[in-house]
Formats: structure tokens, sequence, C-alpha cells
């Protein structure tokens, strides 16, 4: 019989104190004796992987209730993990000290992604893969405290813009009481706030109500809102928020960066829009992008195989850079002025110099030996190393997972798992706290 965990309470029995001792591995000079674990969904066996990134090691494997593991997202700060099982209208909740499966949090639709967490609130999001919808999720009880957007299982097939087959875009937080729902079918950007209830004067009791606020329309389905350091910016351009609208071959329409206000009323307000339109609309795709970290310059990647890079402050392109085919994810390395580019359906992935904005190489991480599953070649998921010396990630149609060194550019270590991992988490395993800095999830 399948577990649920919907009503059950176990807040605080997951917040321990780690008793996993690091081991130093003789030989590795520079790497900072981090103390980091890796969890990555893998759909093909049905199964979380778990890595010891320091050693290269293999901790474990743990079979998912649910079908077709995804994502694998940290349960807020808390010693544990949620597998988003997209062939399943649930959630499995796994501890990461011991790895054992606590059964499964049931939800009214099939998960999506679930990597945005408000830790003033402690709950996290999960948007919907079937629906348009998100379930705002308590960490501590592991329970569906309130659900927002539309109840309507779409039919995805029908969906003519880019990005595949998902109702729902990446969840996101937009303040500390405000969050979106990304209808990528209606092609809408809808805005939801909650709040705390109480359930009588003075009760300790309450209950989380949501309410539908304000929705801005897209000029095609969006994917994610991108992610930016806000702490050095005025008020006012802290409610200025940037999409990746993804495009649509079948339409003719490119892909682009979309800008979109949020005023003290609550409305969205649509103020700015670029599109990557160097290509052929019939050839690009693009499903992700990132802020460099000067804040002004963003890099989106291109299926075709280019990254746009744009400053966000006129809205324009100021470079085009040839990478890969499925160019997707960029992870900058600040320490050393690199950016490197996931080409999710190419055998190498691409280094740039992101201070010069100028490719530096592409380094071949896919073997081509090995008998294909089908799955895409490199992972959502990476991670650089606290001292900037080592960047990991898998080659997810290998099932391989490999070590970079950032010194030499050259892959330094490989570990074989089996299977197709492709996104994950990275946990640091000495304070049980995502570093957003050096760890990064988001299809």
């Amino acid at each position: 019989m399948k577990k649920s965990l919907i009503h059950m309470s176990i807040a605080g029995a997951l917040v321990l104190v780690s008793q996993v001792a690091w081991s130093g591995q003789p030989g590795q000079q520079g790497n900072n004796h981090f103390n980091t674990r890796a969890f990555y969904g893998d759909k093909v066996l049905d199964r979380v992987v778990v890595i010891d990134v320091h050693k290269m090691k293999e901790v474990g494997t743990v079979d998912t209730i649910g079908k077709t593991p995804y994502p694998v997202d940290q349960a807020g700060k808390l010693d544990k993990v949620y597998a988003i099982t997209r062939g399943s209208p649930s959630v499995d909740v796994i501890r990461a000290d011991n790895l054992r499966n606590l059964g499964v949090i049931d939800l009214n639709h099939k998960p999506r992604s679930g990597e945005s967490y408000n830790a003033r609130l402690g709950l996290t999001i999960i948007a919907g893969a079937n629906k348009p919808q998100t379930s705002v999720i308590d960490v501590m009880t592991d329970s569906v405290v309130a659900v927002a957007g539309e109840d309507i299982e779409v039919n995805t097939a029908e969906m003519l813009d880019n990005g595949g087959t998902l109702a729902s875009g990446h969840p996101a937080w937009l303040s500390k009481n405000r969050f979106v729902v990304i209808d990528r079918y209606n092609r809408l950007i809808q805005l939801y706030g909650i709040k705390k209830v109480q359930d009588r004067t003075n009760s300790l009791d309450y209950t989380w109500e949501v309410e539908y606020l304000d929705e801005v329309p897209t000029p095609t389905s969006v994917h994610h809102i991108l992610h930016r350091d806000t702490s050095k910016l005025s008020q006012s351009e802290k409610r200025d928020f940037y999409a990746l609208a993804e495009g649509s071959a079948k339409r003719g329409i490119h892909p682009s960066i979309i800008k979109i206000h949020l005023t003290k009323d609550d409305r969205l307000m649509f103020t700015g829009q670029v599109n990557m339109d160097r290509f052929d609309a019939a050839v690009m795709s693009s499903h992700h992008a990132d802020f460099h970290p000067d804040g002004v310059h963003i890099y989106a990647g291109s299926t075709e195989g280019h990254v746009f890079i744009i400053n966000r402050l006129n809205m324009e392109i100021k470079k085009v850079i040839k990478t890969g085919i499925g160019s997707g994810h960029t992870r900058f390395v600040p320490a050393r002025n690199l950016a490197i580019v996931t080409n999710h359906h190419d055998t190498f992935l691409t280094v740039i110099d992101s201070h010069k904005h100028r490719k530096i190489k592409d380094v071949e991480v896919h073997d081509k030996n090995i008998e294909s599953q089908g799955q895409i070649k490199q992972s959502h998921t990476n991670y650089v190393s606290p001292d900037s010396m080592y960047y990991y990630a898998f080659a997810s149609d290998n099932g391989i997972f490999f070590e970079l060194n950032l010194q030499n550019l050259m892959v330094s270590r490989t570990l074989k798992t089996g299977g197709a991992p492709v996104q994950g988490s990275f946990i640091n395993w000495d304070y049980f706290s995502y570093n957003g800095d050096s760890a990064a999830t988001g299809m």
C-alpha cells in the first residue's frame, strides 16, 4: 500500500545533526575538504542516485514509489529531499542521511518542479506537470497547505510553443508572500498572494489561504523566471523580473527574454522584451537563461547551438557565441571569470571567458562508444566546489558523473552509476544548507 505523508507531522524529527565524517582523499590538491552530497533523479530506473561528490563515490540509491523521478529538490534547508516524480500525482520524501524513503506527499496534479523555497514562511511550491497548478508545501510536516492555479488537466499535445509538454513553468516566489503560477498552455503568468489565517482568536491553529491577484499574457510559453541577486538593487528594481519565453518554431516566433514589473498594488506589467532573432525561428528553442555575476548581462542558450549575451539595461543583444546543440544552462565561476555552458544534446560542454564574453574551448564529456539510452547527453544540474577548483555534472545518457578541473579544463575523474540521472540537488553535508552560489537546480 502506498504510504502518504499528507497529514503526518514529522516536524523536527528530520532536523538532524550529521554524524558523517569527511575523509580526505590522497592526492587531491586544492580541493578544500568540502563535504557535499549530490541527489539526482534517474527516470530510466525509477530511483534517486546519491553521490559523495568530493570522494567521487556512490553513497547509494533509493527506489521511488512514484514513477519517473526527474528533479530532486532539497526540502527547504532540512535533511531530506523531495523526488519529483513526473509520472505520478505525488512526491517522494527521502531522508538524506540514511536514504530511507518515508513515503509520498499526494498532490492534486503530477509534479513538474519544486526547487522554489520561501525560508520566511517555511513553504516550498511545486508546479504541475499536467495542470497549470502549484501546490504549496509545508516542509516541516510534508503536507499540502494550499493549491493555486487551474484545476484542469490540459492536452499538452496541443501546445504549439517550444519547451515540451509540461503544463507549467518553474515555480517562483516574487516576494515574501507573492508567488507565480506559470501557465505554459495558456501563455500566462499568474500572480498569487498567500497569508496565514488563524482559526480562532489567540489560537495557535492556523491555515494558509491563497488569493489570485493578477495575470499577464506572454508572447510564447514561459519556462522560468531568472534568479538574480537583488541585495544591491533599489526597491523599484527589486520589483523587476526577467523571464525566458521559449519561442515557437511552429508559429515562427523567436525565443526571448521578457521583463515584467510587479507594482505596489499587486499588478503585473509587461515592460520589455528582447528577441533572440539572429537565426531562423524554425530551428530555435530556448529553455534556460542565467544572470551574469555583474547583474547586467544575461546568458541564454538556444537549441540550435548558441549562447545569446543580453544586456538587461538596454534590452539588447550584446554578443552571440557558438556553443553546442541543446545549449541550455550556464554555470558562472566568478573566481575564475568562467562561464560553463551545458549542451544537452551534444557531446561537449562549452567554456567561456565571462569577463571578455569570449569562447575559450569545448570540452568533451560524453562517451560516444556507450550505447545511447535516448536521454539528454548532459544533466540540467551542476555544481562548483567551494574553492572554485572543480565543476561537477552528469553525462546523463552515459550514466557517468564527471569532474572537470577548472585549472586545465580537462575531465579529471569519472564515476559510472548507470541509468540516466538528469537533475537534482547538491547538499552541503556540514550545514544542511542550499548554497545558491555553488549549486543549481532547474530544468
